[in-house]
């Protein structure tokens, strides 16, 4: 009987430029190798490919890019005339590639990985299937105490860079959530929440001047997408006023701006902690 880690190989994606680019966003973290897929846009040449969030980008047009920068790779991809080739892992077929100690080939898209033995894989695939295969990217903790709290409190060192391939000049935005740690001040945290009937979630709708809220980088209109650590959708005004005021002196919002929570929504994914860092180039 054959193993399950044979459907566990490389993929050859094929893509054509459409009219507002591939449709994929590459993530690089910082001090970390490896590029990955963090966005793939609906009904864009990358999700006709194949490409899915989460995979790692190996191969460019032929070439092996697991050793490049990322702004490396990102040259690469914008320098393709024609088709663009990737060659991508999903995180399975990398946890099994590294479980094997070896390295990824282009020859394994057409042919299955050469495991040492089948029985050995197929023991291993049990072991597998009963435990989370692939070990999650840490999210950005929430500090606990950053002391005294004075101005915006920068929690990340990069801006998301959204970059049009179809532009010749580099277009920047800032697409990602931000994190806001608010200090009680005299006077409280100096916002007002908000959440309306027509629409589902929880929105800043006024930020005092001068106050801890506005210091912190908190702006009208955001949307609260977790409190402390606390994911917040689907919870009630009450609930979310409740984790806010639990935080003590101290709470922590990570919140989105109405373009980035329309950007996120378009590409069906939810905005985590994770997202706060790194580089990420829209392609």
């Amino acid at each position: 009987m054959p193993s399950k880690s044979e459907d566990n190989r490389p993929r050859l994606c094929l893509l054509e430029k459409g009219d507002n680019g591939y449709g994929f966003h590459l993530h690089g973290e910082k001090g970390k190798t490896g590029q990955f897929i963090r966005l793939v846009e609906p009904d864009s040449p990358s999700e006709t490919s194949g490409i899915r969030a989460g995979d790692r980008l190996v191969f460019v047009n032929g070439e092996n890019v697991e050793s490049e920068s990322h702004q490396q790779v990102v040259s690469r991809i914008r320098a393709t005339v024609g088709q663009l080739e990737l060659i991508v892992v999903d995180q399975d077929t990398e946890q099994l590639l590294k479980k094997h100690k070896m390295k990824c080939l282009k020859e394994y898209v057409t042919e299955r990985i050469p495991l040492p033995s089948d029985d050995e894989s197929e023991s291993e695939d049990v072991k597998e299937n009963g435990t989370p295969c692939g070990t999650p990217r840490e999210s950005t903790p929430i500090p606990e105490n950053n002391g005294e709290l004075h101005g915006h409190v920068e929690l990340h060192s990069h801006v998301e860079k959204k970059l049009s391939i179809n532009s010749e000049k580099d277009v920047q935005s800032e697409l990602r959530p931000r994190l806001c740690v608010i200090k009680k001040g005299p006077h409280g945290y100096g916002f007002n929440l908000h959440s309306e009937k027509a629409r589902p979630g929880q929105y800043i709708r006024a930020v005092d001047e001068d106050s801890p809220a506005q210091r912190s980088g908190l702006l009208a209109k955001d949307m609260i997408v977790q409190v402390n650590g606390m994911t917040v959708e689907g919870k009630q005004h009450s609930e979310v006023v409740a984790a806010i005021k639990s935080g003590g002196e101290e709470t922590s919002l990570l919140v989105v701006d109405t373009d980035t929570d329309a950007f996120f929504r378009r590409c069906r994914v939810a905005p985590t902690p994770e997202h706060l860092t790194g580089e990420t180039r829209d392609l």
